[in-house]
């Protein structure tokens, strides 16, 4: 929701309810085929307007100045700036970039970040998509951080001859339209559902429930988790979805965890949302259930532990933990601790290996012809980043990456090591 959610920002649009057999139906929902094909003719009249007042379209500019080979590197940086000034994401690209910039630059060029707000708006994140296509310098974007504002964007920039790398947004939609240009920088819905059963069956959990928050990101987390959970021989012994009104209190989910409390679980998988996760692992401890739960990412966030004690024992996935025991981690959050006196979060970690992977597709591209830049990514053979090892599939996914867990102990996050078969429960 990293969703992406990413430290507990929305993933998705509002959900509606629908039928078990509908939330497991693969085909898309007819509304974001219209909204993917108005996003496209705006565009398209966007773009056609340029050419017809100018001797050169962007591209055409943008070609020119690949050619030409001199002045800054210009990238974008989309995101809900003045929305999210907790996420530690900004240091993290200046981090990068004057890693780069220090080290010679790249191709004798330096890199310059252009940011652009998008307020976390489906609207704004089009306007802002439409300047930087528009915008010849820009070869690149980073963003945005809203699934439902990367997807619209997405289409944008792909029209406009210009790569887009999405560091947080985990709808598979957003690859699903063949995209040349367009690279998720992170996980899918999916992968974080089947990478958590594969956790919780490593952990001997052998019977689960499922509670899910009734809309996009929730259903396809909690039918990934299911699946997978299946085919590992973890029996669902129940599956319950909430309202996504924002309505949710502690007595919402009081009746279910009650039942629940019959059922001799071993684990509960929790495909929520903060504020309402943290609801939701309130009212089960209320309720004497003390066994552990499992979270999405869209709980990786300091709002969880808002919750107090009753959040002691939860484990979620991330894509970074600074304490994760590989050099190129060390190395990174050593370096950033020094430079900004704190600890680097997943946000820092994820632009700083967007700027960094940019940098390296530019050097092996030997230009700044985005066609050429997504040509290098595409070949991409296991470039490591503090986020994982890189490589891309022919729709633009991160394919052989796996994601951190960590576990609330203390009011903190800490980082958990990859369970091996029926290893010892987490204690709650």
């Amino acid at each position: 929701m990293m969703h992406h959610i990413l430290m507990g920002t929305r993933h998705g649009e509002p959900g509606t309810r629908v039928s078990r057999a509908r939330e497991r139906s693969p085909g898309k929902p007819v509304q974001r085929r219209v909204r993917s094909a108005a996003c496209a003719l705006l565009c398209a009249s966007a773009l056609l307007s340029i050419a017809c007042n100018s001797s050169r379209t962007p591209s055409e500019e943008r070609a020119a100045l690949a050619e030409r080979g001199d002045g800054d590197i210009v990238i974008g940086v989309a995101w809900p700036w003045s929305e999210h000034k907790d996420i530690r994401y900004g240091e993290g690209l200046e981090m990068a970039v004057d890693e780069v910039n220090g080290g010679g630059g790249v191709l004798g060029r330096q890199i310059r970040l252009l940011r652009e707000d998008d307020h976390g708006s489906v609207d704004e994140g089009r306007l802002v998509a439409q300047r930087l296509g528009n915008d010849p310098e820009v070869v690149a974007v980073i963003g945005h951080l809203q699934s439902f504002v990367s997807v619209p964007a997405a289409a944008i920039y792909d029209l406009s001859g210009v790569v887009m790398i999405s560091p947080t947004a985990t709808d598979p939609e957003l690859t699903s339209q063949g995209y040349r240009r367009v690279f998720r920088a992170t996980f899918t819905d999916k992968t974080v559902g089947k990478q958590m059963a594969d956790f919780a069956a490593a952990r001997g959990y052998g019977k689960v429930a499922i509670y899910y928050i009734r809309n996009s990101y929730g259903r396809g987390l909690a039918n990934a988790f299911e699946e997978r959970a299946n085919e590992l021989g973890v029996s669902i012994a129940a599956r319950q979805s909430y309202d996504d009104s924002g309505e949710a209190t502690v007595l919402t989910f009081a009746p279910t965890l009650r039942e629940w409390g019959k059922l001799d679980l071993d684990a509960i998988f929790l495909a929520g949302e903060v504020p309402s996760a943290t609801l939701f692992i309130s009212a089960a401890r209320n309720e004497g259930l003390t066994l552990p739960i499992l979270g999405g990412d869209a709980m990786n966030s300091r709002a969880l532990l808002t919750a107090g004690p009753a959040a002691e024992g939860t484990v979620v996935p991330s894509v970074f933990h600074p304490d994760e025991p590989r050099p190129e981690v060390h190395r990174f959050a050593e370096s950033f601790a020094r430079k900004y006196g704190a600890a680097p979060d997943a946000g820092s970690a994820l632009g700083y290996d967007a700027v960094h992977l940019i940098a390296d597709a530019v050097r092996r591209a030997k230009s700044t012809a985005p066609d050429r830049i997504a040509d290098a990514l595409h070949a991409t053979g296991g470039w490591k980043g503090v986020t994982g090892s890189f490589i891309f599939d022919e729709h633009g996914d991160i394919v052989n990456k796996t994601l951190v867990k960590m576990v609330v102990r203390g009011g903190k996050f800490e980082y958990v090591g990859e369970p091996v078969l029926s290893q010892a429960p987490v204690a709650p």
